[in-house]
């Protein structure tokens, strides 16, 4: 049986995907005492899941704000690729660099029907309480600036979604690797009902028992600090007309503590 945590993943990724598109960026901000995990309704929050590093079996994740904020600067990557019922295929990918001391954030979003740019690439550079845009690429780009940004941890956080699993059970330890220098445990999902895929991608519209799950796999890596390095999720499927469809995305954090942020070279652009 599959924990009720489970939607909270898969409904998040069509919240990420609208949110994605609309290039909103991110910058640090002040720490919070907020760790537990849980708001004023009982509900969580994505805070703490629980206490002490990953032991082994079991799934297990601790506070990744305290975690990246103590590591000041981190890379996020993030991408969701999916072929709807009208064989369309949508595809939206993040990159944000975050340095925490310095205050400074970079992020960069592009999306592409099959195959082609929808709009341009949004980019997002915050520097000194300064939020900095560039949408488009070449000699149409256009840019703008303004004062102000929100918080970049945040982002960060709701970006990787094993966090919405706490210690499920239903995550299975599958033997220990490395990713990005760093020893990991990896933990893996391997079926899901049509409900839930249905009420997760874009890919897979209808209602539930029209699509056929054919193959199904969520893997997450989590370090030693019990941190969340790494995710994937995808799956394919037949509805009931025989069409196929698929989708998946797949999250990376990387260069966590040594990141460093640049200002792009279209800087100097946007602040004319």
């Amino acid at each position: 049986m599959y924990s009720n945590r489970v939607p909270v993943l898969i409904v998040a990724v069509l919240v990420l995907l609208a949110g994605c598109a609309g290039g909103a960026d991110v910058a640090p901000a002040a720490q919070t005492d907020d760790t537990d995990g849980i708001d004023d309704t009982g509900e969580s929050t994505g805070g703490s899941a629980v206490d002490g590093s990953t032991d082994g079996d079991d799934f297990e994740l601790n506070d990744p704000e305290r975690l990246l904020r103590d590591a000041g600067s981190f890379t996020v990557s993030w991408s969701y690729t999916g072929v709807d019922a009208d064989g369309v295929e949508t595809a939206v990918t993040r990159e944000f660099a975050a340095d925490l001391e310095t205050e400074r954030s970079h992020t960069r979003t592009t999306s592409t029907t099959d195959g082609q740019p929808d709009s341009g690439a949004v980019e997002q550079f915050v520097a000194d309480g300064v939020t900095y845009v560039r949408v488009g690429d070449g000699d149409e780009a256009t840019y703008t600036s303004y004062e102000g940004s929100t918080e970049v941890l945040a982002t960060a956080i709701a970006l990787s979604q094993a966090r919405a699993y706490g210690a499920d059970d239903d995550l299975t330890f599958a033997g220990t690797e490395t990713f990005d220098g760093a020893s990991v445990e990896r933990y893996e999902l391997s079926a899901a009902n049509e409900a839930l895929i249905l009420a997760g991608s874009a890919a897979a519209q209808g209602e539930p028992g029209t699509l056929e799950v054919t193959s199904f796999e969520y893997v997450v890596l989590v370090d030693g600090d019990g941190l969340s390095r790494h995710e994937s999720w995808a799956f394919s499927g037949r509805m009931d007309d025989g069409t196929e469809v698929s989708g998946s995305w797949e999250y990376s954090l990387t260069g966590v503590g040594s990141t460093t942020v640049d200002e792009p070279a279209w800087l100097g652009e946007a602040r004319a």
